[in-house]
């Protein structure tokens, strides 16, 4: 599949699923270690981590793969940036090495050879609930231009930041994605007002960074938040002419309260499903996944429901 297809993907179907919740899924597990500063990433050269992790991914394919329906996985290379690679130790090459753990993935699912896209993830550089830690546009786009690089080379067909708390570190990733030769999505975390965290509204950060740059996002996501919190129909109908995904929280609660539970939180199954297909039937939001707290039976529901 050639990097341009995603596109034909989107203009093509009005409903896309994506992949459920990775790092929480394996965290609650038990079942493996994660890196203090990489998180899961290096689980790739690990042989036991690895199977873990293939099993997580392989339970959101698998449901695709019953349909031959288009789908959408992502590297796990969230924390894989520059400055945490080469603190780490780890291959400099982790990104690359990710991708190809991803295609290695697709290739146990020929019916999916034409449906199943692989994006390549990048986070901000530092806390994505605190807003004020987040990098100018001429820092971030500096600082992002290494991991960016890495996952075009390694064959990602499109670059995906996710988990972006403000509007200025989201320019900069713009800026650096704008001059490969890459399809790439923002993602931001908005908090329950609707809002990004960085207190700016949908719309104008939409309207800011595609009159910014070059070559504009494919379009924008909204992840690890609630369905609810989108407060979509107080949004401006132009917001969701470029809102093309929702990667939702199982959970209604506060990211702090999230963020420091001790145990995992999740509203009934129905109810998330529900939420996030009307963003889909009423907005027509195109792409929709999981995100903290959400399984495979998260994105089954979608798939059963839609």
């Amino acid at each position: 599949m050639s990097k341009d297809q995603i596109k034909s993907i989107i203009n093509d179907n009005s409903l896309i699923l994506m992949q459920g919740g990775v790092v929480e899924t394996l965290r609650r597990s038990g079942k493996v270690c994660f890196h203090p500063d990489l998180i899961h990433s290096p689980l790739i050269y690990d042989e036991h981590g690895s199977i873990e992790m293939k099993t997580v991914f392989k339970s959101y394919i698998d449901l695709a793969n019953k349909t031959a329906s288009p789908f959408v996985v992502c590297t796990p290379t969230w924390r894989a940036n520059k400055q945490n690679v080469f603190k780490s130790g780890v291959n400099v090459e982790i990104n690359q090495d990710a991708v190809k753990f991803m295609q290695s993935l697709k290739q146990e699912y020929p019916l999916l050879e034409n449906k199943l896209v692989i994006g390549g993830t990048i986070g901000p550089k530092n806390d994505c609930y605190q807003p004020d830690q987040g990098l100018s546009a001429e820092e971030a786009e500096e600082f992002h231009e290494w991991q960016i690089e890495e996952l075009v080379k390694g064959g990602a067909q499109f670059v995906i930041a996710e988990t972006i708390p403000n509007v200025t570190e989201a320019l900069g990733i713009a800026k650096a994605c704008s001059k490969k030769n890459i399809n790439y999505i923002i993602s931001f975390v908005i908090a329950r007002d609707g809002r990004i965290l960085d207190q700016t509204d949908i719309n104008t950060a939409i309207k800011y960074i595609d009159s910014e740059v070059e070559r504009p996002p494919l379009g924008y996501f909204i992840n690890c938040a609630h369905p609810s919190f989108l407060c979509a129909d107080k949004q401006p109908k132009e917001v969701f002419d470029r809102l093309i995904g929702f990667m939702g929280n199982a959970s209604d609660l506060d990211h702090c309260d999230l963020n420091n539970a001790t145990k995992l939180h999740t509203d009934a199954i129905s109810n998330w499903g529900k939420e996030m297909l009307t963003l889909n039937h009423v907005y027509g939001v195109k792409i929709l996944g999981g995100c903290c707290g959400t399984n495979a039976e998260h994105i089954n529901y979608m798939r059963t429901h839609q």
